[in-house]
Parts: C-alpha cells; sequence; structure tokens
C-alpha cells in the first residue's frame, strides 16, 4: 500500500502564501540592523602603515619593558561625582615577575586595602600564568575566607577603577596592533590597540592605548566594554612622570636603568562623567619580595 498524500484542492493560494513569505524573509534580511560583533572596522585585524617598522607588539613590549621585575606602592584613589562630594580609598599592591623563575607562571600581584575602615584587610591575588585562564583569589574579612573569583572585574571599593586597570598587563594577555600615530593635548604618541584573549576574562572587548614616544608611557587609556560601547578614559598626567634608577631584572647581565612611571592619573566614565583619582604616594623599585609574600595565607595576614 502507497503513502497516502494530501493534496491541497487549490493550490493557488498557497503559492501566492510561499512567494510572499520569500518576499517577507528577503526585506527583513536586508533591513536588518548589523550586529556589532560583525563591524569589521571595530576590531583592527593588521597593523597600520608606518614608517619606523615598529609593529604594535613591539610597541607593546617597550611599555611593558618600561617596568620593574618587582615593585611595592601605596596608591590613594578619590572619587567624585560632580556634586562636591568625594571618597577617598587606600590600598597598597606588590609585583613580582616570574619569567625568569618559572615556566608556568608570568607574575604575581597581590593588593590589599588599609582604608577606609569598612574594606581594611580586603585583598586580592592574581596568578597570571602562561596558559590557561588566571588564578584569581579574593580575601573578605567578613566571612574569613579566600575564595576563587574574577578579580579583573572586581571594583576598586567605592571608585571608577578595576582591578583590571591597576593590575599590571602581561604581553601574553592579548592581541597588539599598531594605529595611526596621533597627538594627545598637542603630545605626539604612538596608538596600539589592544584585544583581550578570551582566557583572560576581561571586561573589556577592546583598550586602545596612547604611548608618549619619549619614555613610553601610556598617557591615555580608553576601554570598550564586550558590547563595544566605550565606557572609561584614563589620562595619565604628564606633569607627574616621575624616573625611578635600579636594575629592570634580576639577571646577572642586567644595568641599571631610568624607569618612568605616571603618579598621577584620572580615571572618568563616559556615561555620566564620574571620575576616580589615582595617585601614587610610595613607590619602592625591586623590593626584596618573595615568592610566599603572593599566597593565599599571605592574603588573609591582617597587615
Amino acid at each position: 500500500m502507497s503513502p497516502t498524500r494530501w493534496h491541497p484542492r487549490n493550490p493557488a493560494p498557497f503559492r501566492r502564501l510561499a512567494a510572499l513569505l520569500a518576499v517577507a524573509v528577503l526585506l527583513l534580511g536586508a533591513g536588518a540592523p548589523t550586529h556589532p560583533a560583525a563591524q569589521s572596522d571595530f576590531f583592527p585585524t593588521a597593523d597600520a602603515p608606518n614608517t619606523d617598522k615598529l609593529s604594535g607588539d613591539d610597541l607593546y613590549q617597550r611599555v611593558l619593558d618600561n617596568r620593574f621585575d618587582a615593585y611595592d606602592q601605596d596608591l590613594q584613589v578619590v572619587s567624585g561625582d560632580g556634586t562636591g562630594r568625594f571618597s577617598t580609598v587606600e590600598l597598597r599592591l606588590q609585583y613580582l615577575s616570574f619569567r625568569e623563575k618559572s615556566k608556568r607562571v608570568i607574575s604575581k600581584t597581590i593588593a590589599k586595602y588599609f582604608a577606609p575602615p569598612d574594606v581594611r584587610h580586603l585583598g586580592y591575588l592574581v596568578i597570571n600564568k602562561q596558559n590557561g585562564p588566571d588564578d584569581q583569589f579574593v580575601y573578605r574579612p567578613s566571612s574569613r575566607k579566600v575564595r576563587r573569583v574574577n578579580v579583573r572585574s572586581e571594583a576598586v571599593a567605592g571608585t571608577d577603577f578595576s582591578f583590571e586597570d591597576v593590575v599590571p598587563p602581561e604581553f601574553e594577555d592579548g592581541h597588539h596592533y599598531r594605529m595611526a600615530d596621533a597627538e594627545v593635548d598637542g603630545l605626539p604618541v604612538y596608538v596600539v590597540t589592544v584585544i583581550p584573549h578570551a582566557e583572560t576574562e576581561s571586561q573589556y572587548s577592546k583598550v586602545r592605548i596612547s604611548i608618549e614616544k619619549e619614555h613610553f608611557v601610556p598617557i591615555r587609556t580608553l576601554y570598550w566594554d564586550n558590547k563595544q560601547v566605550l565606557i572609561k578614559q584614563l589620562d595619565a598626567q604628564v606633569e607627574s612622570l616621575e624616573g625611578f634608577e635600579g636594575e629592570v631584572s634580576e639577571s646577572e647581565s642586567a644595568e641599571p636603568k631610568t624607569i618612568w612611571i605616571a603618579r598621577r592619573a584620572r580615571m572618568t566614565r563616559k556615561k555620566n562623567g564620574h571620575f576616580s583619582t589615582l595617585d601614587i604616594q610610595r613607590f619602592a623599585a625591586n623590593p626584596e619580595l618573595r615568592e610566599r609574600d603572593f599566597s593565599q595565607r599571605e592574603l588573609t595576614a591582617s597587615r
């Protein structure tokens, strides 16, 4: 017995319906807005033409070369909303490179608050690894427990900075593309766009850095969120640039070098104009930091 097939008595209306549906699909496709992810100009794919033969990777590496293998600093962040109201937080941040000590770990950063009282002893630890996601931990005194979290997206208490903005970046965190040179307030700058790798768990889809050409210090940084919206701008105060003498590396061939940092910078939110000013109040180059200074146990120490 052959299968029964249904045949409409009058197929013409169905043919007209099919034709109308086909036209509707074409019209919807033609008029549909392009998703931001499909915008080819948002994510660069190659370096801009240049005459000095420096790539985005080259320029970004020079920014990172302007850094000690270890440092210890006290930060004060003052936030305001434009109405005359301000709040202040203070924290200590320590950084140690492990590039010459480990095949698995690139660097470790620990940050602990010491003011105001309601966040005192709150601490964060970031272990930047060669492969895979970083190890990130938070210690909250209220719970007396260390928990694994995405530290990078955590706000520096009550400010417009996140820890991703203050934790020292590493070369392996993203792709680097050179853009056309520009000027910031009349100062010639290199421009590099950083596209974070997925495993960094960045809160940003793109970061654009303007780098002053003499010392390779970033003086303006723009941040786009994962919806590809420009949300923040960081401006370093050029007058606050200061050089520190010391050996950049612990290797025997290392020679003393002057490293330049901006001691004052201002982060501004594009949406509401809220701002936070960061001051490096104390900076120690190449202090005697040990591996155990970057442990979960140290994170819980009340000092």
